[in-house]
């Protein structure tokens, strides 16, 4: 599974909290700059006081009731507008364990930008050593940063998983470019074929990453604001239904953890079906109590890891997202997970 950083406080030290935003940027359609000095990344204070603003808070919010697509889990801010579903589509390559590398690419159309060991600078070494590795690259109109956290295959296969955040920080104040993401991908997605045959249930268990907003107030110039990283634990039971149905499966993002302590809330992941394509994709409900506000929005996922062909799935993987205006109020979180079957 992913490595379990040792804190979000220590991530957010390492890492100067460069992927606070969270954000995704499909209609960022900026290329790497090919003249100049490479630009430092951008510093704490800015990105704190970017992520305290409305207009990311309102991207935060659009992303975390989008529906997540399919084919390497993607969910976002930029989405269709008839029908709410995310319009990115992250995928994961050249993705080589040994040397912690990775590229990271929006397949969607009109995107066309990648990031990833290769073309960008490393944030910090620490990342590494903690399981995630965090690049920013300088692009037309502004930076693009990844934090992602690859989990290596086992020895003799290729179910390797691997989740994340990116981030398009805008040069400009525009509120339209300010957007959010998270995605979740694998070496070896489950065969379709074999849904039909499987039963009874399994239990996943593994890591969550992602970013928080919580304001007192949703006025643009509340200062009040906190946001910043998280870790958690993921729990999840799939339940495949037999020869009448796929199944369903559901669960919750617990033991929320960030640079000031622990959110004392759960993330409940609703049920939701199992479909008969992509690895077994399922959407569904999330629900959250915290604040004396209560916190709606989506989440998917889809099966990675082939066994024998009555095997359940190695491995299972997505992403997530709830926000709430309550009162008057804005918060939202946006994160990504990957998960291992237990020993039942």
């Amino acid at each position: 599974m992913f490595t379990r950083l040792t804190g979000a406080a220590s991530l957010a030290a390492a890492i100067a909290l460069p992927f606070v935003l969270s954000a995704c940027s499909s209609s960022d359609s900026g290329s790497p700059m090919a003249q100049g000095p490479e630009p430092m990344p951008p510093s704490a204070s800015s990105l704190q006081e970017a992520v305290a603003s409305s207009s990311t808070a309102m991207a935060a919010a659009v992303a975390a009731t989008s529906e997540p697509r399919p084919g390497s889990v993607t969910q976002s801010s930029n989405i269709d507008s008839a029908t709410g579903a995310t319009v990115d589509h992250v995928q994961v390559t050249n993705f080589d364990p040994d040397n912690n590398s990775f590229t990271i690419r929006n397949a969607a159309a009109g995107a066309g930008w990648e990031i990833g060991t290769g073309n960008a600078r490393p944030l910090d070494e620490e990342i590494g050593a903690d399981g995630g590795v965090g690049l920013v690259q300088q692009v037309t109109g502004g930076q693009r940063v990844v934090i992602a956290y690859p989990r290596a295959a086992e020895e003799g296969n290729t179910d390797w998983l691997a989740a994340g955040i990116w981030a398009f920080i805008p040069d400009s104040e525009a509120q339209d470019d300010y957007e959010f993401g998270a995605f979740a991908d694998g070496g070896d997605p489950f065969d379709d074929d074999n849904l039909q045959a499987l039963t009874g249930t399994a239990r996943y268990e593994g890591q969550a990453i992602g970013v928080y907003y919580v304001s007192s107030s949703s006025s643009p110039n509340d200062d009040e604001g906190d946001a910043g990283p998280f870790t958690a634990g993921v729990a999840l039971t799939a339940d495949f239904g037999g020869a009448d149905a796929l199944g369903s499966i559901s669960g919750t993002v617990s033991d929320v953890e960030t640079s000031g302590g622990s959110l004392e809330a759960t993330l409940t992941l609703g049920t939701a079906s199992i479909g008969d394509s992509n690895g077994g994709f399922f959407v569904g409900d999330t629900a959250m109590a915290f604040g004396g506000r209560t916190y709606a929005g989506r989440w998917g996922g889809q099966f990675f890891g082939n066994g024998a062909a009555t095997d359940a799935p190695a491995s299972v993987a997505g992403t997530f997202g709830a926000t709430t205006s309550e009162a008057g109020a804005t918060g939202s979180l946006v994160g990504a997970f990957g998960a291992e079957r237990t020993p039942q």
